[in-house]
């Protein structure tokens, strides 16, 4: 009998290996005025990064160099006991990815779809304003609501380089790329209290919801951010048995569909809502606590419009329409903890 020998040093895949070194200098400046009724902040901060990404296996070398300036202002004005209006001005600095740097070209990255890295990718900048109201309810419960807007320069996304990819028609060599100009506004509200008021002292409750608006052009003009959801939103509660030192609650989450398109494909996605349920004991050093997540089974629907050519694209004549679908089942963990 002989016995095989196996070599365990795998090779990469092209494109697989990279080297980034990156300098960064940053200096900031701040002054402010804490008072009980009117607060304020101010500040500049100038970012200057100078990076070097190779790809090893071809021995490609890119350069990307940048500078900015972001300024901010806050403001904070108590206009009661309990209630608090705050607004801001700031712009910030989104940058990009790793993985977007890499001068590579890894092939069926995406699906069946290649990925080539851009390594004179710029970084995605915003100017933001926010304006927020904050009520504090009893001794621990508290209500907000803020509205934002953000001016966005360079956004970064995925787009297709209308280049034919590797696994032959209807396959594109994706890329990141800074789409150009948009804006962002949306809507905030947030709550969590004790219902004390209605003599349920040990019961909280705690509600979240985001709506989000979006515009950015691209070849095919005006549409939102690429795989932007509407709304998300989560609500649940909380509830405390002091004599039995245990506790038990909920969370219920669902978001809305959310879209994108670059040239050769269209998605649309859908999100299935997601309950958990946990179930607490605690003794003086020792908690056990029970937690059930996706009890509802929650799925992922993926709606696929692919084109062969960005005329075909334009012109609705299709190539394939696809229906994906992942479900997962519920997950169950047992934890416990001892504090020493």
């Amino acid at each position: 009998m002989s016995l095989a020998q196996f070599n365990n040093e795998f090779e990469p895949v092209d494109g697989g290996v990279n080297k980034l070194e990156e300098d960064r200098f940053d200096l900031f400046a701040l002054i402010k005025h804490e008072a009980d009724v009117f607060s304020w902040e101010m500040g500049v901060r100038w970012e200057s990064t100078d990076s070097s990404i190779t790809d090893t296996n071809e021995g490609v070398t890119a350069e990307n160099d940048y500078d900015f300036f972001l300024p901010s202002a806050h403001f904070r004005y108590s206009i009661s006991d309990n209630g608090r209006v705050s607004a801001s001005v700031a712009r910030s600095l989104r940058r990009p990815d790793f993985d977007y740097m890499t001068p590579a070209l890894l092939e069926k990255e995406l699906a069946d779809n290649d990925f080539l890295g851009n390594s004179s990718l710029k970084p995605e900048s915003s100017w933001g304003i926010d304006l927020g109201y904050e009520y504090r309810l009893g001794k621990s419960g508290v209500v907000g609501v803020n509205v934002f807007y953000r001016d966005v320069s360079d956004l970064i996304e995925i787009a297709s380089t209308g280049v034919e990819g590797s696994e032959g028609e209807g396959t594109f060599v994706l890329q990141p790329q800074n789409t150009g100009d948009g804006t962002v506004q949306g809507i905030e509200f947030d709550l969590s209290t004790p219902l004390s008021a209605l003599n349920m002292p040990n019961t909280g409750i705690f509600l979240n919801y985001s709506w989000l608006d979006s515009e950015v052009e691209d070849s095919f003009g005006k549409r939102k951010f690429n795989d932007q959801s509407d709304y998300v939103y989560n609500v649940g509660f909380i509830q405390d048995l002091p004599t039995l030192g245990a506790s038990f609650g909920a969370t219920y989450r669902n978001q809305g569909d959310a879209y994108g398109r670059f040239v050769g494909e269209e998605v649309t996605t859908s999100y299935g809502a997601d309950l958990e349920l946990f179930v607490e004991k605690r003794w003086d050093d020792i908690t056990l606590r029970l937690v059930g997540s996706n009890l509802l089974d929650a799925s992922k629907d993926e709606v696929f419009n692919k084109f062969d050519s960005l005329d075909d694209q334009n012109n609705r004549a299709f190539d394939e329409y696809e229906l994906e679908s992942e479900e997962a089942g519920p997950v169950i963990q047992v934890m416990l903890r001892y504090a020493f």
